[in-house]
């Protein structure tokens, strides 16, 4: 793979996917010196430098048999013109409406976990996520993989998310829900991925891969960005957190369920400790947050050279989206209003109803009101009863996360970045770049 090298469109690169496999697995776009056909390439490249064209037809047929079936000795650029006569091979092509159950029964092949309970709801979803997007690009289409009976044997979800590069718009791609047929597992699923890597985007992520995942993201020219996949965590009722983290099986978990009014006491008593877990009420407040605050004030807001482009419209539905990610509870938001009045940021997190830990999904604030934005989101977690809450870690608030007791490790997915822009690269591993888990795969709930 060339990392430098834009990729072809949907439709060509597809096209010239589909020609792979049927010269034993040739590269696309490439053939045998001699096809099955009988066609001789070597020999007609060579005669026609010498004026001496020599045409097939004049090849005796005896002798077209017995190479017919040889290994091929050199490849060269063509186009493949045996489709009538070989079996059909096995094709990478964009994702068609019609393909959605089969990707369902894949997706219930490879993983064992989904949100949704029924294939009919899963169909649905899918539906919704990869032709109902509001960033719709022909040239930016998810992918599958068709054998050679037309079954969908390999999927790779793509999709589009426009961003903002010091003004200027950039082109960005996530890549989520690779899978492949367990009796199909070798090359497909490095097919589908370099396919989608080589693809014509300024910028492709992921944010949920696991280990299997990184190896085969940096085997082919891509690289993680480390300070994205680290996580923080900030305790809020300490004695109850730790219960709960310590707590596994049945037995286990009644017994911390009977023990929370003594928890609960412990968490009082701590809270009253020098620089303790208690959340005094901050200067300032909190209001609803809408799409539209978020879209006009982010510019302002964020200060980095790297930043999503947002607009009312798509911001909608990316919530709304959002919002049905129920894994973690419900998703809350709220817009964070200094002592003056000023918008200092907002933040957006799930909350399960009966309290543990909480996942955020995004915090914005200008350097100078980080502070408060934080005190408000640990103030509002503590009062619906949250013991803990986490997120990934966003490089603009680490000191302010060092500085309020977060703990911080290495202990969720990887991020996976690549860009045949060094520029991106260089302000996303920086830190000059705001990318939350809005703008990746995690907010997804297949």
């Amino acid at each position: 793979m060339e990392a430098g090298r834009r990729g072809p469109t949907a439709g060509n690169r597809c096209d010239r996917l589909d020609r792979r496999n049927r010269a034993g697995g040739v590269p696309a776009g490439c053939l045998p010196a001699r096809d099955r056909g009988g066609r001789d390439h070597r020999a007609e490249s060579r005669l026609a430098g010498r004026n001496r064209a020599v045409r097939a037809s004049e090849v005796p047929r005896q002798r077209l048999g017995s190479q017919r079936t040889a290994a091929p000795t050199r490849l060269t650029r063509g186009s493949l013109t045996d489709r009538a006569v070989e079996p059909r091979a096995g094709r990478l092509r964009p994702l068609r409406g019609e393909d959605l159950p089969d990707v369902v029964a894949l997706r219930q092949q490879v993983f064992r976990f989904s949100e949704r309970d029924s294939p009919d709801r899963l169909a649905h979803y899918l539906e919704q996520i990869f032709f109902r997007h509001p960033w719709a690009d022909e040239e930016l289409t998810s992918l599958v993989y068709e054998d050679e009976r037309g079954r969908v044997a390999g999927f790779l979800g793509i999709i589009p998310r426009p961003l903002r590069f010091q003004g200027e718009p950039v082109r960005a791609a996530v890549a989520t829900q690779l899978m492949v047929a367990p009796e199909r597992r070798g090359l497909i699923g490095r097919r589908l991925m370099r396919t989608f890597l080589t693809g014509p985007q300024d910028l492709s992520l992921s944010d949920t891969a696991n280990e299997v995942g990184r190896r085969l993201w940096e085997s082919l020219g891509g690289s993680v960005s480390t300070i994205h996949s680290l996580a923080w965590s900030r305790t809020l009722r300490p004695c109850r957190h730790l219960a709960a983290r310590i707590a596994r099986g049945p037995v286990l978990r009644a017994g911390l369920y009977a023990a929370r009014p003594v928890l609960a006491a412990a968490d009082a008593l701590a809270a009253r400790l020098p620089r303790s877990f208690t959340q005094d009420v901050p200067p300032g407040a909190i209001e609803a947050l809408d799409a539209g605050t978020m879209a006009a004030r982010l510019p302002q807001l964020a200060g980095s050279a790297l930043r999503p482009e947002y607009e009312d419209g798509s911001l909608t539905w990316l919530l709304a989206q959002a919002a049905e990610k129920r894994q973690f509870g419900e998703l809350l938001g709220a817009l964070v209003r200094d002592a003056a009045g000023e918008v200092a940021g907002w933040f957006l997190y799930y909350c399960h109803t009966g309290g543990g830990l909480g996942e955020v999904l995004q915090l914005a604030a200008r350097r100078s009101t980080q502070a408060l934005v934080l005190r408000h989101l640990w103030r509002d977690a503590w009062r619906r009863g949250l013991t803990a809450i986490a997120g990934r870690v966003e490089p603009a608030f680490v000191d302010e996360l060092a500085a309020h007791g977060s703990r911080f490790g290495r202990e969720g997915p990887w991020m996976l970045i690549h860009s045949p822009r060094v520029e991106l690269l260089q302000a996303i591993t920086g830190g000059d770049a705001f990318l939350s888990r809005l703008e990746g795969e995690w907010w997804l709930s297949f």
